[in-house]
């Protein structure tokens, strides 16, 4: 039945395709790219330290736990057990790993979704653009034919749950402060298991025309990304909460202009240093290790320099 949906819209995007298959595009780039967590960290530097922490915490943990359930329950993509679904050629670049649940609906319910409980108190009318935003870019993937509606379906659920269950971690820390320790050794410690069990578990060797359909340390790339992210965020997160501290409460030309510098070395961590890791450790330790560095370098390096130069003056605290 699921399959079936998507050649329904794969016909509808044969025919609508000149003006809509670009929206499509555009509202499934927009949720999961690599600026997601550059514009994240921006927000955290420069903007409001509170709500990009909230955003980073809820981005990086549901997407390990979204890459976790991926990997374990190893689901070809629509186009794999089905030959008539000939997916958009725009999206499957960025369709990486296996399709259950999907990576895109995960990222666009985490940022979505943490503005909507962040800011839609006050403003009902953004909680219910985010929750629209969350629903487009679920179909967007149906509608490209990189997902079904269950991988979608789940992926909204799963978000959905952890970032409940951050607004309850959160509201803990504000009545008991050293629980945090807590909440950033379980999160390593989560990091560590999800890579070990990513390495020990079975994956589907299924071959057509003797050749492997799916190569499992291909679909392990993104679970590893995701595991390193995790277990660089939460130390960092514990550094800068307990000793840095430093304030967006002024948004001074000084801090912006700082913050917007930082982003270049996180281009250059993401981008370069997995090659020069490779070698030495190969590509998934290679990726997990820089991704560790680049989430510390977010919430704990460039931190410490904007809270050095608070404390000296140079900038407003």
């Amino acid at each position: 039945m699921d399959l079936e949906y998507l050649v329904l819209l794969q016909r509808l995007r044969e025919s609508a395709g000149f003006f809509l298959t670009p929206v499509m595009e555009g509202i499934s780039a927009i949720a999961a790219s690599s600026l997601t967590i550059a514009v994240a960290a921006f927000v955290f530097w420069a903007l409001d330290r509170q709500f990009g922490s909230f955003l980073m915490l809820n981005f990086v943990g549901s997407s390990l736990l979204n890459q976790t359930v991926k990997l374990t329950a190893c689901v070809y993509r629509p186009w794999v057990r089905d030959p008539r679904i000939v997916p958009d050629p725009g999206a499957i670049e960025s369709a990486t790993g296996y399709s259950f649940p999907s990576g895109h609906t995960q990222s666009a319910t985490a940022i979505y979704g943490s503005i909507a409980l962040w800011f839609g108190k006050k403003r009902k009318w953004l909680a219910a653009l985010m929750v629209a935003m969350i629903l487009l870019t679920a179909f967007s993937r149906n509608y490209l034919g990189v997902h079904t509606p269950q991988d979608v379906f789940v992926a909204m659920v799963l978000c959905g749950a952890y970032l409940w269950l951050n607004s309850r971690i959160l509201a803990r820390l504000r009545r008991q402060p050293s629980f945090d320790k807590t909440v950033a050794l379980v999160g390593m410690v989560l990091s560590l298991a999800a890579v070990l069990w990513f390495i020990v578990k079975d994956y589907p060797m299924d071959y057509q025309n003797s050749v492997l359909l799916v190569d499992p340390e291909e679909m392990m790339e993104d679970g590893f990304k995701s595991a390193g992210m995790v277990l660089g965020f939460f130390p960092g997160w514990l550094i800068e909460r307990r000793w840095l501290r430093f304030s967006t409460r002024r948004h001074s030309v000084g801090q912006i202009v700082i913050s917007a510098a930082a982003l270049v070395p996180m281009l250059v961590i993401y981008e370069v240093m997995p090659g020069l890791l490779a070698g030495a450790m190969g590509p998934l330790w290679s990726c997990y290790i820089s991704c560790a560095f680049l989430a510390f370098y977010v919430t704990a390096l460039v931190p410490a320099v904007l809270c050095l130069l608070q404390r000296r003056g140079i900038l407003p605290s």
